[in-house]
């Protein structure tokens, strides 16, 4: 996942909550929001805990949350706060100590974990009888080494924990059918509710053209350099066509992240000069303007869970290219114009022309504008929350 626009929700957090286990009673739920202030995960996490507080407030069950101890969203006073003071990154040993400590803190009736890495806690004899409920975002990890660019331990891995989740998990949601798709054919028995993503409403609001870091025109790709995100066939197809077209490659929300990412991208970016500029990282009201100023937003990638970016920029009035994926199309629909991604000159091809061509790209603007309003106005991202509850109180019968 690459960097998504959310703005900021975070303050201090009190130590680490025990009353709910000191006087006997059991939390209804604990839901993990560690990962608040990472790219992707961050934006559902943020997006969803309104809507998780809300649900369990007018059905008079108890949450509580757990965060990492300086990203603590905001949170209503209702909401017990477990705080892990422990620098536990995801896939880690300890953030499986991290889980363990907070279900012995607030000895929950259910876990929510919103993303693959299996809860081994959840194995333990006092837990087993905990709901456990999973987010899938994507299974990239499980994809061949050519597409997620994984060897095959950490495949093997990742197919270790998605299988745990699918045999012990009540409920995987998921951000797109092409997941849960990709689910069903490793495991036809896993439980699985798809339930898309909104746009943070915050994108529909005109954005301040002078925040933009970028005064020329120029062509936008924002996200990691993972080497799923396919940034190679951008660069060589900008290359193609460079001379021909005035913008610039804009590269948001990878920076230092390149030494991290795709070894390829950094030596291709560095042989395009000036012409490409990146950027790490950016507050989200310059992203919002940065995104609004593009001509172009492009995003080449070889998988998905859902992809947000493409429908962040179509709020922005901005026009849309895209990979022509099972994800991208299920979340852009007719707002975009594809190309295949392993096809470097029809990338080209489709650049040059919406570069060029002010009247289609002006078109392609406003068919992505009436496909996203529309979208937000179709999907309930409250559906996971409501569903949640509902086995909650189902149990308690």
């Amino acid at each position: 996942m690459g960097q998504t626009g959310f703005p900021a929700r975070t303050g201090r957090a009190p130590d680490i909550a025990t009353a709910a286990s000191s006087e006997g009673e059991h939390i209804d739920l604990l839901f993990d929001a560690r990962h608040i202030r990472q790219s992707g995960i961050g934006t559902y996490i943020g997006t969803l805990l309104p809507h998780l507080e809300q649900t369990f407030a007018d059905r008079g069950l108890s949450l509580a949350v757990l965060v990492a101890e300086h990203a603590t969203p905001l949170l209503s006073d209702s909401t017990t706060v477990v705080v892990e003071r422990e620098i536990a990154p995801m896939y880690s040993l300890s953030e499986q100590r991290a889980w363990d400590r907070a279900m012995k803190a607030v000895r929950p009736r259910a876990l929510w974990v919103p993303h693959y890495p299996f809860p081994f806690t959840t194995l333990r004899p006092g837990h087993r009888k905990t709901l456990l409920f999973v987010t899938v975002h994507d299974t990239l990890h499980i994809l061949k080494q050519e597409v997620s660019g994984h060897s095959p331990a950490r495949q093997a891995y990742a197919r270790a924990m998605l299988t745990l989740d699918v045999r012990r998990s009540r409920t995987i949601f998921t951000p797109s059918e092409a997941t849960a798709a990709s689910l069903r054919a490793m495991s036809p028995s896993a439980a699985v509710m798809v339930t898309p993503i909104p746009v943070d409403n915050g994108w529909f609001k005109p954005a301040d053209p002078s925040l933009s870091p970028v005064k020329d025109r120029f062509i936008l790709y924002v996200g990691n350099a993972k080497w799923h995100k396919n940034l190679p066939l951008l660069l060589n197809a900008y290359a193609d066509i460079a001379d021909s077209i005035p913008q610039k490659l804009v590269i948001a929300g990878s920076g230092e992240a390149l030494r991290d990412g795709d070894e390829r991208v950094g030596a291709l970016a560095d042989r395009l000069g000036d012409r490409v500029e990146v950027m790490g990282r950016l507050d989200f009201e310059v992203l919002r303007s940065l995104v609004a100023s593009a001509d172009l937003l492009v995003m080449p990638s070889l998988h998905e869970g859902a992809g947000l970016p493409p429908i962040e920029a179509m709020a922005s009035h901005t026009a849309v290219l895209a990979s022509d994926i099972a994800a991208l199309r299920e979340t852009c629909g007719d707002g975009a114009d594809y190309f295949d991604p392993y096809d470097r000159q029809a990338a080209a091809a489709l650049l040059q022309r919406h570069c060029r061509d002010d009247d289609a790209r002006a078109a392609l603007a406003a068919r992505g504008w009436a496909h996203v309003t529309a979208r937000q106005t179709d999907i309930s991202f409250g559906s996971a929350a409501e569903a949640v509850a509902a086995e909650l109180a189902a149990s308690r019968r």
